[in-house]
């Protein structure tokens, strides 16, 4: 499947997380690529409510392992089962501090590979 033609379920975009992997603010990539909303997923747990079911778990360890130590960038290629297929996308972690150290946030950019 073409990324210029995927039109899927799957958050490309940009999505800001809390250490336990809730989505806080989500903003859509491109109409061009997905066809979920922010309300569809705030509030929601990444890993378990909205990625498709596939190989999550390398995803979600990498995730906690990025959380826990003062890495601030991370940026890796991923793939994922979905309906429309097999979805290959590029992922940037990037650490950022929100009102206290304490309270880290992390920003996950999804796009479709070659975008």
């Amino acid at each position: 499947m073409k990324a210029s033609s995927l039109k899927t379920k799957f958050p490309f975009g940009l999505l800001e997380l809390n250490a336990d992997g809730a989505i806080i603010r989500y903003s859509p990539a491109s109409e061009q690529f997905s066809e979920v909303h922010s309300k569809d997923v705030l509030g929601r747990h990444f890993f378990r409510e909205v990625l498709p079911d596939g190989e999550l778990k390398d995803f979600q360890t990498r995730f906690q392992l990025f959380m826990l130590h003062g890495q601030t960038v991370d940026r890796f290629s991923a793939s994922f089962d979905s309906e429309e297929g097999l979805i290959r996308v590029q992922v940037l972690l990037a650490k950022m501090t929100a009102h206290s150290d304490q309270d880290r946030l992390a920003l996950v950019r999804l796009m479709p590979e070659g975008n």
